[in-house]
């Protein structure tokens, strides 16, 4: 018997919900499920996201890379993030009770956007610059010009002189 015999690592919780299946499941449990909806607050954990729905239970350490199907090892994730990290290699990892993401260039993602900075005035003004007539396209088949465009949304740019 012990030839052919598998060691498996089943760890429940308190009632009896199997909570850290190692490597024998690819998919959550529904009370892992559940306990990511609590512990994640019910919404994507990427930075700035607030979806709270198609949220799925990402792998931090991927599965297909020998990652286990543990509590431990899985983060919620809407779909559009899911899919980021996936296919455009961003990271996440749990630090101090926190999640962690990076850009694929390991530069991290903050957790609030920085704060806007400039001139209100001179935002205001930019603003007032675009209406129906800068957004409503007038050509006919023709090459857009994107100069009005860039013009009405950025700073005026200083030409160079001649030389």
């Amino acid at each position: 018997m012990a030839c052919d015999a598998r060691v498996q690592v089943l760890l429940n919780d308190r009632t009896g919900n199997r909570m850290y299946l190692s490597r024998t499941r690819r998919l959550a449990t529904p009370a892992q499920i559940a306990a990511l909806t609590v512990r994640d607050a019910a919404r994507c954990q990427f930075p700035g996201c607030v979806h709270t729905r198609h949220l799925h239970a990402h792998h931090v350490w991927w599965w297909a890379r020998g990652g286990p199907t543990d509590i431990d090892n899985l983060v919620l994730l809407c779909s559009h993030h899911h899919t980021v990290i996936h296919d455009h290699d961003y990271h996440v990892k749990r630090r101090a009770g926190k999640w962690e993401f990076a850009r694929p260039d390991g530069s991290p993602i903050p957790d609030v956007a920085p704060p806007l900075s400039g001139n209100l005035e001179d935002l205001a003004e930019r603003h007032a610059r675009i209406d129906h007539r800068t957004l409503t396209p007038d050509w006919y088949g023709d090459r857009l010009d994107p100069d009005p465009i860039l013009d009405a949304l950025l700073p005026k740019r200083i030409r160079p002189l001649a030389a």
